[in-house]
């Protein structure tokens, strides 16, 4: 007896040895394969090679994270899992398990939402590391058996004087499980059948962890599900309050007032459910002219709304000039072309960005991060520009030469009908206000030839007139569609796209850093020029840029001068065209004074109130007269600014220790480079400075246990 005792002593010992080798001689090729995965994804253009390497990431990660799974279940049977209760804050804890999730998620046809309650507990006690396993695990099941619609995790609780019933909620929309399913869902390596999941990957043993997990905190999960409906998770814990301040509150929320507009009525109530437990009143809108309409309650302060409908509706000065706050909600997955005076929300939207919005913490349009992206290129097509500014022409033949395309140019309608006589073209962009023949004008005579070419060559309509009504006016003299003026490039790519000959449009993948910050430091002396919001009408391009700001500089005192004489000879209709031109390419070059100004103008031209223009033209000149000035400083600085350190801000450091920490433990190249990068900003003494310098060589060595231990040093010395 003592001796089967001893020898199953042993052989427990020695398995949970070997467990411990195993792991350690897995991880180290896939740290290789990761590492050199990670570099390819850098180097490769080829867009079905980087899906192969994407590929290859993914079951990489997937394998780690069946290897900790193993070493967990082989902890479970032994009876060896350990809980370690410790303070933990719920806001770090939410969002970490929503940084991870949305990785996973990507960019699925599945919308992630996060219904948190900010009146919560600030900071209780409990094994936070413990309970993102188990959210990680759920939200993984729910990505794998969902194809489209949502998840959501809803995170609410339930406190007394001492302690908190905190419950979580994962729900998906997906499959669902028959009850047979359910009655086996937390057995080990457990699949719904042998077949059918094998492309969701099974179920595997990640639940039957999850419930230990649950049950080793004192609470128990539960499972509710239905065919075809999807499923929900859910577990409750009782856990000792430490801070009872509520996790998230915002400063007035008696002053805040926001209008909705989000087309996906999950995530419309997701936010309604949030600003009602933050006090914040809000009105969901079924169209954006809701906007305008008196309701008999206070003023909007705030609208919030989808990315798709930003772009849509963002150069709208209507809206502008009620003062309303704009709040884009973006998907940190795809491009986005910031706009300097909008605030940002990544999703999933939940409680802290929401507040940070209100507090003046929120994303603003000054964001770096180096992505992939998908953009075009055209081969063997041809387009027409047709527009009676210069600046306007050679803007709109800068942002469509990326492309590959070749343009012509036109500076009259009547100019642009001979050139369609003599060459056929893919596609003609239209400028509306013109001199003499306008754009519709050239439009309704261009389809009055009666041959196919002229009658069917897609015309896109080019204008800063957006005001309702406009589009239908395009659309009735025979234009295919309407691209507002300055051109946001997502809409200009996703035109390219749709009216080209899909022949001559190549889509690929391409790498890019979006980082206003560096190349605004490049523009320097300006006091009434915005550049970012110039940068971003010229999709980033400096030299781009610069050439706007020469041609703009060469020309605005003429554009002064002509303006004055239409103003006293009265020619209200040549006037009105010179304003609107005026109003278009300062908002370009980031004169947003100047443009407002313009646009006051161009209002009365159109109502031809010439007593009223003649009061405005002054203010209108004066800001000329400072642009001018502006433009006699301006520099371009050819080499990079020296950078000052800022000091030290400790927690800000320790947040990004344990971030870099996870991430070296996840084989993330790119995420431990970005965390890396983001504190050399830093002031650090010689000791910090050594371990910093450490943590540089270590990463780029793909050495990703050296990294994670450089990480707990730095953490160490704060």
């Amino acid at each position: 007896m003592f001796k089967r005792g001893k020898k199953s002593e042993f052989n427990q010992d020695n398995r949970r040895l070997y467990m411990a080798n195993m792991s350690h001689e897995i991880r180290t090729p896939m740290n290789a394969i990761m590492g050199i995965a990670n570099m390819l994804l850098s180097q490769v253009k080829d867009s079905e090679e980087r899906e192969h390497l994407s590929d290859m990431q993914t079951a990489t990660r997937n394998l780690l994270m069946t290897i900790n799974s193993i070493l967990d279940y082989e902890s479970m049977l032994d009876g060896n899992i350990s809980i370690n209760n410790a303070p933990f804050e719920i806001n770090e804890l939410i969002d970490e398990v929503t940084s991870i999730a949305r990785i996973n998620i990507g960019d699925k046809n599945v919308h992630f939402l996060v219904d948190a309650d900010p009146g919560l507990p600030a900071i209780m006690k409990g094994d936070a590391t413990r309970i993102k396993q188990v959210l990680v695990h759920l939200l993984s099941n729910a990505d794998k058996f969902t194809k489209e619609g949502n998840i959501t995790l809803s995170v609410f609780g339930k406190a007394d004087d001492e302690t908190c019933k905190l419950t979580f909620v994962v729900s998906d929309t997906g499959k669902g499980m028959s009850e047979d399913i359910i009655s086996r869902i937390f057995l080990p390596y457990e699949q719904e059948n042998n077949t059918a999941s094998r492309d969701e990957g099974g179920l595997g043993i990640g639940l039957t962890i999850g419930k230990a997990l649950v049950e080793r905190m004192d609470g128990r999960i539960i499972v509710d599900s239905k065919e075809g409906e999807g499923t929900s998770f859910s577990f409750t814990l009782s856990l000792p309050i430490l801070c009872a301040d509520e996790a998230c509150k915002i400063n007035s929320p008696e002053d805040k007032y926001v209008a909705l507009y989000i087309p996906n009525k999950d995530e419309e109530a997701v936010v309604s459910h949030l600003l009602d437990k933050l006090g914040v009143g809000h009105v969901s809108l079924g169209n954006i002219g809701e906007i305008f309409v008196e309701d008999g309650k206070k003023k909007f302060t705030h609208l919030f709304l989808e990315h798709s409908k930003f772009i849509q509706i963002k150069d709208v000065s209507e809206l502008r000039d009620l003062g309303i706050t704009f709040v884009d909600f973006i998907d940190s997955t795809k491009e986005v072309v910031y706009d300097h005076n909008t605030l940002y929300v990544k999703k999933p939207v939940w409680y802290k960005g929401i507040a940070d919005v209100f507090n003046g913490e929120g994303i603003t349009g000054e964001l770096s991060k180096t992505e992939t992206k998908e953009t075009i290129s055209i081969a063997g097509a041809r387009a027409l520009i047709v527009d009676d500014n210069d600046i306007n022409l050679k803007v709109s033949q800068g942002l469509l030469k990326p492309y590959g395309l070749a343009t012509d140019t036109a500076g009259s309608g009547t100019e642009a009908i001979r050139l369609i006589n003599k060459t056929k073209y893919d596609i003609i962009f239209m400028d509306h206000m013109m001199p003499g023949m306008d754009g519709v004008e050239t439009t309704k005579a261009i389809r009055g030839y009666d041959d196919a070419y002229h009658r069917s060559v897609p015309i896109i309509a080019l204008s800063a007139n957006t005001i309702e009504g406009v589009e239908a006016l395009f659309k009735s003299a025979g234009m295919n569609d309407f691209l507002p003026k300055p051109v946001e490039i997502g809409l200009l790519e996703a035109c390219l796209k749709k009216w080209l000959p899909p022949e001559k449009v190549t889509v690929t993948t391409i790498e890019y850093t979006n980082d206003s910050t560096q190349t605004d430091n490049k523009f320097g002396g300006f006091k009434y020029i915005d550049v970012t919001t110039g940068l971003t009408y010229t999709n980033g391009n400096a030299d781009m840029y610069n050439s706007l700001i020469k041609d703009f500089s060469a020309s605005i005192r003429d554009k002064k001068d002509s303006i004055d004489q239409l103003a006293e000879i009265e020619d209200v209709g040549r006037f009105t065209i010179e304003v609107h031109s005026l109003k278009s390419t300062s908002k370009m070059l980031g004169a947003l004074s100047l443009s407002e100004k313009a646009l006051e103008l161009e209002r009365l031209g159109h109502k031809r109130d010439i007593q009223a223009i003649h009061e405005k033209l002054p203010s209108l000149n004066e800001e000329i007269d400072k642009i001018i000035m502006d433009l006699r400083s301006f520099s371009v600085q050819e080499e990079a600014p020296i950078v000052k350190r800022k000091p030290l801000d400790r927690e800000a450091v320790r947040q990004s220790m344990r971030s870099l920490f996870y991430a070296a433990d996840d084989f993330d190249y790119d995420g431990a480079k970005d965390i890396i990068s983001a504190i050399s900003i830093y002031n650090f003494d010689d000791r910090l400075e050594a371990v910093f310098e450490k943590m540089q060589d270590r990463i780029e060595d793909i050495d990703y246990e050296g990294t994670r231990q450089a990480a707990v040093e730095m953490l160490a010395m704060l």
